[in-house]
């Protein structure tokens, strides 16, 4: 209106959304399912697994000749010729050509695709002639499904991924998974890795490219007695873990780690738990008779098994240590990529309301600053109630070698301190920091939170009588 008086103007502060990083995980498949190549398929529940999974193939003829069996597929097969992928037999008579039959541990054989409707694999002796033609079926849709099914067999409350690599030898599932992270950077915090991997050359060299302390990637992988020790303790980035000799094929133990580390949604009611002794279901625990020596060596190496809880009168199975391979357990680096993300988001949230804030807009000076270390000790104070951080919250603001001096001395023992130098002696030491919009003055100290993973009680008996 022409004559109005008053003229109200608005600015917006919005609140960030909160991360969901740390809970977003996949099961990797190399040609389990019928979706194209780095799709991802959300799982809520199991049965969401059933309209992807890949179909079997019919046979038309078996021949077996001097150990190896040659195997004709009704329809092309859709493999790429060249490769040595594990492929499941199933319903042939004789029983000897099965593949659980010549590998009951892990239940397919190693065949190699010679042409769009053939293959062969290795066998010793000659089951005899084929009177009952079975199917053949990729491993990988074998193992996606007992992934699914243990990983769900913990619960409904937690969703997972189906990442498709397409089908393929393991060093090309490798490239495509690193080209898939390229690509997507910080879309999945954790990946379920097929057995197939374990030890792998290229899977090994591939782990090397997040161990730094700001990677917020995760590889949850199954290993076993002989191949564990090719993960170094240099690999902040993996959990391993080594199945029961009698699991049944149908299981897969490292899916209810990663369904618990995955799990973890924190608040100041539901805190981070650690993960060591966490219940899990559906899964086989390690036998202890005999297997004392053995199971300290895994534990020593920090690599992960399932036990029970007897010792403290509890039969529910439970996991065992719930470490990284470098020592640390799970939480400790829970914590970290808690700290990192929720300080980005908030931080980056402030200064954006900042610059559009007309009525109080945030500027590089002490002000500003002060504002800012407030965001920070507001995001470590709750870390603190989430169960991620230990310690008292102090602010101070020192100059940055004064802060050094105080922590190394031990003056911040027990206490969680954020330091902001303050805007003058920054901008003393900085001189061309303030013309760039940088300010690198922020450092904060702090202790996370964990569990105790083992208890010493020393108890003297007397034969007086007081």
């Amino acid at each position: 209106m022409a004559n109005q008086i008053v003229t109200v103007n608005v600015s917006q502060t919005v609140a960030p959304t909160p991360s969901i990083l740390q809970r977003t995980g996949a099961i990797i498949s190399q040609g389990g399912t019928t979706t194209a190549a780095n799709t991802l398929t959300l799982l809520t529940q199991l049965s969401d697994l059933t309209p992807i999974l890949a179909t079997a193939k019919a046979i038309t003829t078996m021949t077996w000749a001097g150990s190896v069996v040659t195997v004709t597929t009704t329809a092309a097969h859709g493999w790429n010729i060249g490769d040595i992928i594990p492929v499941v037999i199933s319903g042939v008579t004789p029983a000897g050509y099965n593949s659980a039959t010549i590998n009951p541990t892990t239940g397919y054989v190693l065949a190699t695709i010679t042409s769009t409707t053939q293959f062969t694999y290795p066998l010793v002796a000659n089951p005899g002639s084929v009177t009952v033609q079975g199917t053949a079926l990729l491993g990988d849709e074998v193992e996606l499904l007992s992934q699914a099914t243990t990983f769900f067999a913990q619960g409904r409350g937690t969703s997972v991924y189906v990442l498709e690599l397409g089908e393929g030898t393991v060093s090309a599932g490798v490239t495509a998974l690193q080209s898939f992270i390229t690509a997507n950077p910080n879309l999945i915090y954790s990946y379920l890795i097929p057995r197939e991997w374990d030890a792998q050359s290229s899977f090994i060299t591939f782990l090397g490219n997040f161990n730094t302390t700001t990677s917020k990637t995760y590889f949850h992988v199954t290993t076993t007695g002989s191949t564990y020790t090719n993960y170094t303790a240099l690999m902040k980035c993996v959990l391993t873990t080594i199945q029961a000799p009698l699991a049944p094929i149908t299981e897969f133990t490292a899916a209810a780690q990663f369904f618990v580390a995955l799990s973890a949604n924190p608040s100041s009611s539901t805190k981070v738990p650690p993960l060591a002794f966490s219940y899990v279901y559906g899964v086989t625990p390690y036998p202890t008779l005999g297997n004392s020596a053995l199971l300290n060596t895994y534990k020593a190496a920090n690599v992960g098994v399932i036990g029970t809880g007897a010792e403290g009168g509890i039969s529910t199975a439970i996991l065992y240590w719930g470490h990284t391979m470098d020592g640390n357990p799970w939480n400790y680096w829970y914590s970290v990529d808690w700290i990192q993300i929720n300080l980005d988001l908030n931080l980056a949230n402030a200064i954006i309301n900042g610059s559009n804030n007309v009525i109080n807009p945030l500027y590089y000076n002490q002000a500003g600053i002060n504002a800012l270390q407030a965001v920070a000790t507001s995001t470590f104070s709750t870390a603190v109630a989430y169960g991620l951080a230990n310690g008292s919250i102090l602010d101070v603001q020192l100059p940055v070698a004064t802060f050094n001096q105080n922590y190394a001395s031990g003056l911040y023992a027990g206490q969680l301190v954020i330091n902001a130098e303050p805007f003058l002696v920054y901008s003393t030491e900085n001189p061309n920091d303030y013309a760039l919009g940088r300010y690198a003055g922020f450092a904060a100290v702090y202790t996370y939170q964990r569990g105790f993973e083992s208890i010493v009680f020393n108890v003297n008996v007397s034969s007086f009588v007081s």
